[in-house]
């Protein structure tokens, strides 16, 4: 069952996303002082001056990231509106079958090379940036053992209080990790649970529960969260608590409802169900999204649990004080529209609790109803927050724009980043974090700002703390004096204070906090891209990533210093090929472009004649390699610039029918002829994509009614090319061998398929057009023989989702994922000798 949005709610978020897209913002960053040798004096001379200019660091509270336009992004490219779920199940199938066939190719490999002539991967970071977490445990006997759990970059280990990650299994799908607990008599014994439900259509949805006994080398996935329960009955696992009295009695809160297991996960039952999708003894009330978090008590036995359910809808806050076997629902509040509600027990006194809870009404949705306090375990509670004074209102909100920091329409994100913690040593200093992270001294009165400035911030100087705070952690041997270590893991990655009792700071606009911060994310290599491009005269890669920006690196070898020269939500890049100073980006929204002469360090907006603004949440672009001056965008008709942007004009009719443009590709030997592909399915070519008024034709009718991904033209021959799609349930390599006029499926011979799983894109060897790497959910594929075989290329690459490939030169494959970060390949000489070819044999065209 999918909940979908409804039209009131859709009108709502789209104003608030327009709104947000008005803005434009420079920003401004610095090369790396290693960056590589100069192309000329005067690029040396500005490479010099972007080097020593003084770095001014991304306002992270402008940022404009929407969780939730993102996630129906990340599901319009895999579904037909008639699907509902991402299938992981299936998904896990294919999987097995893939490290089969590549435990087969390992066996087979020669020396030259694997598939697609492959030597090796080699990460290229970030190791610096982070991504979305919503997870973090400590191990509490050897507290420099630290798990953390990315939501599109599965768990993360490290052993030396975050100094150095790295990634513990990456078999796991690339699931997301929603929650990690460890067993406190056992620390061997870890527990993850998967999916993301703090929001309709479950754009990353889990498969249950999983269990490593070996202090994370290995994980399995516990069956009892697969076979005897309902179908999706763990596919969001929010949140796991383990019982103080029985380390094997689990708690688990799942759309579903609340389950126990009294024996290490091997079987569950539901203790209190949501009836929105099953009926138990014990009910909540029902919401669309049903249990969100767990709070348990350590002093009690039996054990007493607090079950929050409810977000977009109002549910309750339950209790029960018999280990689950009956529950009440608490009074928390009198007043409607309780939302999303986050829990935290106080540790030094287990009859103070708080509950930091946010609004569902419409408008205000997602803004802080009020923090809630109990002194009696429960039974009664108190709104605490002034809701007058200056920050009271805005908890969950973008505090900097309510206070009026910067211009922009405010938005609330309680629904999505909502977390509190209690000072282990007092209870009246309490953390609540939503967009901004901030801490109350006086048991949830007033709360002044934490985010301090980040001390180790490079090159230049300090920034902010990263916005959007989801898990709050203090060290095991926390007591507010000697040791006042805490941690934040948000849509940043992970960062730690050794000051959490520092004193705090009214004043938003500078977040002059004395509660510094040092960011963790030091390998942890979890960033979310949606597409890149690499230099062609430099060791130069550029990316688009979800919620931080658009970043760069200057080295190959050096992936922790990358750095962000653009906010918000990067998408597309075009890096121009004679002049690598000359790059373009965009933000979220359409249009939204940005054009630096300056290699990034300082960004204009580049839209001028562009009147359209009904492009996708990622919209793509494309450069004339052949002309870098001549680029192309569009959203439900193309835009096409011969001036380096300077103006825009429409050069095509709408097409709304079709969708909006998805993919665009320009021909290497042509640039009369252009690609290009929609949204709904189809494909428009022009072969006078030069004149004033190109013309178009359209081709859908042997292609499915399913998402385009991406389009390449062959380096030799305009009139071949080849398109992906990414929608379920499709073929998804297609070629066309007479300029589009039919498109016939590549879907492979035999044991060397082409599995179901969303491709997002195709590139072509130029020296061999013979040879295609198609990015995919689950790594890359390769063929040797145009298609008719195909090979998975993961020796040294994770098993995660693969956005876009680039050339940076024939021999180097550069591939840019969602939730792992750049990998960069490097590839044998296509006319080396192979099993099967003379020596000197030319490769045939297909």
């Amino acid at each position: 069952m999918r909940i979908r949005l409804s039209a009131v709610v859709v009108l709502a978020l789209s104003g608030m996303i327009a709104g947000l897209q008005s803005c434009s913002f420079n920003s401004q960053s610095a090369l790396d002082s290693s960056a590589a040798q100069p192309i000329s004096n005067t690029a040396s001379r500005l490479e010099t001056s972007m080097i020593d200019a003084e770095y001014e660091p991304t306002p992270q509270g402008a940022s404009r990231h929407n969780a939730q336009a993102s996630s129906d992004f990340f599901y319009q490219q895999r579904f037909t509106p008639e699907q509902e779920d991402y299938p992981f199940h299936h998904l896990r199938t294919v999987l097995r079958d893939v490290e089969d066939r590549e435990q087969r190719l390992r066996q087979m490999n020669t020396p030259i090379g694997g598939v697609g002539g492959i030597r090796n991967w080699t990460e290229l970071g970030p190791g610096n940036i982070g991504g979305r977490t919503r997870a973090l445990a400590i191990d509490p006997t050897t507290p420099d053992t630290m798990y953390a759990g990315g939501v599109a970059g599965g768990i993360w280990k490290s052993t030396d209080a975050g100094a150095h990650w790295y990634a513990v299994d990456d078999s796991m799908i690339n699931l997301a990790i929603s929650t990690i607990v460890i067993n406190p008599a056992d620390p061997r014994i870890i527990y993850a649970g998967t999916g993301e439900g703090y929001y309709w259509g479950g754009m990353v949805r889990g498969l249950g529960i999983f269990k490593s006994t070996d202090a994370g080398a290995t994980w399995n996935q516990l069956e009892g969260t697969i076979d005897g329960v309902p179908d999706g009955a763990f596919d969001w696992v929010n949140d796991i608590v383990i019982s103080p009295n029985d380390s094997e009695r689990l708690y688990a809160a799942t759309r579903y409802g609340v389950w126990r297991s009294p024996d290490a996960g091997e079987s569950w039952t539901v203790v209190l169900g949501n009836p929105d999708y099953l009926q138990a003894e014990q009910s909540s009330r029902g919401c669309t999204l049903g249990s969100t978090e767990l709070a348990i008590r350590t002093d009690s036995n039996p054990d007493v649990v607090f079950a929050a359910f409810g977000s977009t809808q109002q549910d309750g806050l339950y209790r029960t004080h018999d280990g689950g076997d009956t529950w009440q629902r608490m009074q928390v509040t009198n007043a409607a529209g309780q939302g999303r509600m986050a829990l935290a027990i106080a540790p030094s006194n287990n009859n103070i609790m708080y509950v930091s809870m946010a609004q569902n009404y419409l408008g205000e949705w997602g803004k802080l109803l009020n923090v809630f306090r109990t002194d009696d375990g429960g039974d009664t509670w108190e709104a605490r927050v002034d809701l007058q004074s200056e920050t009271g209102p805005w908890l969950l909100s973008n505090l900097q724009i309510a206070v009026d920091c910067y211009d922009y329409p405010l938005y609330h994100q309680g629904w999505y980043d909502n977390v509190v913690a209690v000072d282990p040593a007092d209870p009246e200093i309490v953390w609540v974090g939503g967009v901004f992270l901030l801490r109350s001294d006086d048991g949830g009165l007033t709360f002044l700002l934490g985010d301090g400035r980040v001390l180790n911030a490079q090159p230049g100087g300090d920034v902010s703390l990263h916005v959007d705070h989801h898990a709050l952690v203090f060290h095991p041997d926390y007591d507010g004096v000697d040791n006042q270590i805490m941690f934040s893991a948000n849509d940043g990655g992970i960062a730690r204070t050794d000051r959490a009792r520092a004193r705090t700071t009214p004043d938003a606009c500078t977040l002059n906090s004395f509660v510094t911060w040092r960011e963790l994310n030091h390998g942890y290599a979890v960033t979310q891209f949606y597409h890149g491009d690499s230099a062609k005269d430099r060791d130069w890669f550029v990316g688009g990533t979800q919620d931080n920006g658009t970043n760069r690196v200057v080295r190959t070898d050096a992936p922790t210093s990358w750095r962000m020269i653009y906010w918000g939500d990067g998408g597309y890049v075009a890096i121009n090929p004679t002049n690598s100073l000359e790059m373009y980006v965009e933000i979220q929204g359409f249009p939204e472009m940005l054009k630096s002469t300056n290699g990034g360090n300082s960004f204009s907006p580049c839209i001028n004649g562009i009147t359209d603004t009904d492009g996708l949440f990622i919209s793509p672009f494309a450069m004339d390699q052949s002309d870098p001056s001549c680029l192309w965008t569009g959203g439900t008709r193309p835009w096409r610039t011969v001036d380096g942007a300077e103006s825009w004009d429409p050069v095509g009719r709408a097409t709304s029918r079709y969708g909006q443009i998805s993919a665009i590709a320009i021909a290497p030997t042509d640039s009369d002829t252009v690609y290009l592909g929609y949204s709904t399915g189809g494909i428009s070519r022009t072969s006078n994509g030069r004149s004033e008024s190109p013309t178009w034709e359209f081709s859908s009718s042997s292609l499915p009614s399913a998402w385009v991904s991406s389009i390449a033209v062959d380096p030799t021959n305009p009139n071949i090319a080849y398109c992906t799609i990414s929608t379920f349930g499709h073929p998804h390599v297609f070629r066309t061998l007479d300029g589009g006029d039919s498109w016939h499926p590549l879907n492979g011979i035999g044991v060397d398929w082409m599995p179901d799983i969303p491709a997002h894109w195709i590139a072509i060897r130029p020296s061999n057009p013979r040879q295609l790497y198609v990015a995919t959910e689950l790594g890359i594929f390769a063929s040797d023989d145009g298609g008719d075989h195909w090979f998975p290329a993961n020796f040294g690459f994770p098993h995660t989702v693969v956005e876009s490939l680039d050339f940076k030169d024939d021999d180097t494959l550069v591939a840019f994922t969602h939730g792992r970060g750049v990998f960069l390949a490097e590839l044998t000489d296509p006319m080396a000798r192979r099993p099967g070819r003379k020596k000197g044999r030319a490769p045939r065209s297909p």
